[in-house]
């Protein structure tokens, strides 16, 4: 039988970690991220945080029957695969006609910040943004205290665009703000996430993909019964 799944739905699996789309069974997850004040001021400080585990069924029932692209954003939680849940990560802000969208990963559990299984989920959402929606460019913002995450973006490709003195107003006061930019060229010439993705994925993401080519007219002809047979089965 021949199926097909519109682009955002299936999980983007890792060997270390997978990521799925929000869905109502992550909603006691997200309950614990929205509790975390410190973690959801960095990933999004924005966020509306004082749902109950019921609204959040509900809002993310919702969702799921909505395309990514209609919502103009997609957003997963973090899984080991063991199935534990460790942070959450999106793709936010897209905008079809500009071919871009702003990165925003977090990981909730302190002991899996900043190790290889972080480094792979930021590898799978460059895959999919680059790859398999075809951004030309992912957006990313880091506030002006934290260094160390401007410097890991830096350090994985990002340029450094810009720089807002007090653009944000949140409960620590007003925050500067860094503007980090990757384009599709810049992934496909750094070296470095080549090693890591052939490294940490089994796979180059930096490589353009190939389009699929149409079958030839002799390879439709010679399995001719094979399809009508599937076809009617």
């Amino acid at each position: 039988m021949i199926s097909a799944t519109p682009i955002g739905f299936q999980p983007l699996q890792g060997r270390r970690v997978v990521l799925e789309r929000l869905a109502p069974k992550h909603a006691a997850f997200l309950v614990q991220c929205y509790k975390d004040n410190e973690f959801m001021d960095l990933y999004r400080l924005a966020q509306q945080r004082n749902q109950t585990e019921e609204q959040i069924k509900k809002r993310l029932a919702k969702e799921q029957a909505v395309l990514p692209q209609q919502m103009k954003k997609i957003e997963w939680v973090i899984l080991l695969n063991n199935g534990e849940p460790v942070g959450l990560a999106s793709l936010a802000d897209y905008k079809r006609g500009h071919q871009r969208a702003e990165f925003l990963m977090g990981i909730l559990t302190p002991k899996y910040r900043n190790t290889r299984m972080s480094l792979e989920a930021s590898l799978l959402i460059m895959d999919f943004a680059f790859n398999q929606i075809q951004l030309n460019k992912v957006i990313a913002y880091t506030y002006g205290y934290n260094q160390y995450a401007q410097q890991n973006l830096v350090s994985f490709g990002f340029v450094q665009e810009g720089f807002l003195r007090q653009h944000i107003n949140s409960r620590q006061g007003f925050l500067d703000l860094y503007i980090n930019g990757l384009l599709v060229n810049d992934l496909r010439e750094n070296q470095r996430l080549s090693r890591f993705s052939q490294k940490l994925l089994g796979r180059d993401i930096t490589n353009k993909p190939i389009p699929p080519q149409p079958l030839s007219d002799e390879y439709i002809m010679s399995k001719k019964d094979s399809i009508i047979k599937m076809l009617s089965s």
